[in-house]
């Protein structure tokens, strides 16, 4: 029979849907016992078995006067509150089933946490979402500005062409000033082009690193080629400095992009006075700089100068204004710094384009001397379906000492194998309806001499699928001369 302590306490506090006592001598050994313990999950007590034994979970209380355990896990599907009662002589010890309660309030407390990482994740998303929404708009808006200035800007170089073109044929105009109009135009068309091309590679992130040897001069004359005539034209002085033949291991159309930027900037900018383009090896970089006596840039836009869009408004110089940012995108793409070095509208701008130097391989460098040596008497065909391409082609190669041969299609360069002793091939990818890599093992097999390859998608994964189809080099289009005939000789000398 329930003590009367008992029966009080349970009226008083039970709210569970069940009860077990236990009833304890002053050693707090059990005596005797109440209700159903496998109500709880557990086995009944044994008596004269220490509290402690039976109830793990107590062996820490000092049983000195009364206390509670809420929410003991008693069992594996069973929870209770554990209340310890004190009276004279004997002690009590009551467990009112909680597992109702305990299971429906956690039921609720983890449909409350999976609805509050719900509205975190959804948090997220809005966030994430608007910031894409955010990203493309500006998109769309620096999309719509490349557009947009690049009408003019091709729309202007474009007319110049068309216009003295007409003027050409009609004799209406000196051919070599004409010309002199109409190449200085085409160049800066290609240069936007490939510019506007480079902005969607760097946007995209798909710029892909090619290192190659060239020696300081060749690479330095090639950009000279191409920046003294604007410079000149200008009443401008261009100037190279550099103190040793260097063979640099560089990734030669990246660098080339760059400074070719740079030094068009520099001729935008200056009015009078001079560009010069330095070379130095400082410890283990490559160091260019690109000094001009130009009108400088604003403190106030040099630290925003390599960003999209930005021009210095106090010249009437055009551009898209995407030249700089272009160029610190691919030198950081090829592992090189672009800094602008000093500015001020006294003395002009000064850019570095700092490279780390590269281990490399000792290639030997063809001087042009002996460049004409090794392609005296020797033969090349050149194989492309544009008849203005064979032409370009032929004229660059006239004073080279090569015999040159041409065909629009492989049917007629099979023609001229037969007929001729040739020595090097040079070859369009796609020629009229069929492509060059379905013939170019077995015209090696039979003739056995190397293959050039010029195509408009130059890139190291494209360079290397060419080599594995069997192309011993490959040249980028638009094709320069100087590279040109650097290819060829050496390909000659291998050969030979």
């Amino acid at each position: 029979m329930l003590p009367e302590i008992i029966k009080k306490f349970l009226i008083d506090q039970r709210k569970g849907q069940g009860f077990f006592c236990i009833e304890m001598n002053e050693k707090l050994n059990i005596i005797q016992y109440f209700g159903k313990a496998k109500e709880f999950g557990v086995n009944s007590p044994q008596y004269d078995m220490y509290i402690g034994d039976y109830l793990p979970v107590l062996l820490t209380e000092s049983f000195d006067k009364n206390f509670e355990v809420p929410f003991y896990n008693i069992s594996d599907n069973h929870v209770c509150h554990v209340y310890f009662l004190k009276s004279n002589k004997e002690n009590y010890l009551v467990l009112i089933d909680k597992s109702e309660i305990f299971f429906t309030t956690q039921k609720y407390q983890q449909f409350a946490h999976n609805d509050n990482i719900a509205k975190n994740k959804f948090k997220r998303l809005s966030e994430d979402l608007e910031i894409a929404k955010n990203q493309l708009k500006k998109s769309n808006q620096e999309k719509a500005t490349l557009i947009a200035m690049l009408s003019h800007e091709l729309g202007t170089p474009l007319t110049s062409i068309l216009g003295y073109s007409e003027l050409l044929m009609n004799n209406d105009i000196n051919v070599e000033k004409g010309l002199k109009i109409i190449n200085r135009n085409a160049i800066y068309l290609k240069q936007m082009i490939e510019n506007t091309l480079l902005f969607g590679r760097t946007e995209a992130g798909g710029v892909q690193v090619h290192l190659e040897e060239i020696s300081i001069n060749n690479l330095l004359n090639s950009i000279k080629s191409i920046i003294q005539p604007p410079a000149e034209e200008k009443g401008l002085k261009f100037q190279i400095d550099f103190r040793n033949s260097e063979t640099l291991y560089i990734d030669i159309t990246r660098t080339k992009q760059i400074l070719i930027n740079l030094l068009n900037n520099a001729v935008k900018y200056t009015d009078e006075g001079f560009i010069e383009l330095r070379f130095s090896v400082k410890g283990e970089n490559y160091v260019f700089s690109v000094v001009d006596s130009g009108i400088g840039i604003p403190k106030v836009l040099q630290k925003t100068i390599f960003n999209p869009w930005e021009r210095v408004e106090e010249s009437s110089a055009t551009g898209a204004g995407i030249g700089l940012f272009i160029s610190k995108k691919l030198a950081h793409a090829i592992g090189a710094e672009l800094i602008l070095k000093h500015s001020s509208k006294e003395i002009g701008s000064i850019f570095q384009l700092i490279i780390p130097i590269q281990s490399k391989a000792k290639l030997e460098q063809t001087s042009q001397e002996e460049a004409q040596t090794i392609c005296k008497g020797k033969t090349i065909l050149i194989i492309d379906d544009d008849p203005d391409i064979l032409d370009l082609i032929d004229a660059f190669l006239d004073s080279s000492g090569l015999t040159v041969f041409t065909a629009l299609d492989m049917l007629k360069a099979k023609v001229i194998l037969k007929k001729n002793k040739i020595d090097i091939i040079l070859t369009d990818y796609n020629i009229g309806g069929t492509k060059a890599d379905i013939h170019i093992n077995k015209i090696k097999a039979n003739n056995n001499l190397p293959v050039i390859l010029m195509t408009a998608l130059p890139s190291n994964q494209n360079n290397k699928k060419y080599k594995a189809l069997g192309f011993d080099a490959v040249l980028p289009k638009p094709i320069d001369s100087l590279l040109l005939i650097q290819t060829i000789t050496l390909n000659l000398k291998m050969k030979s």
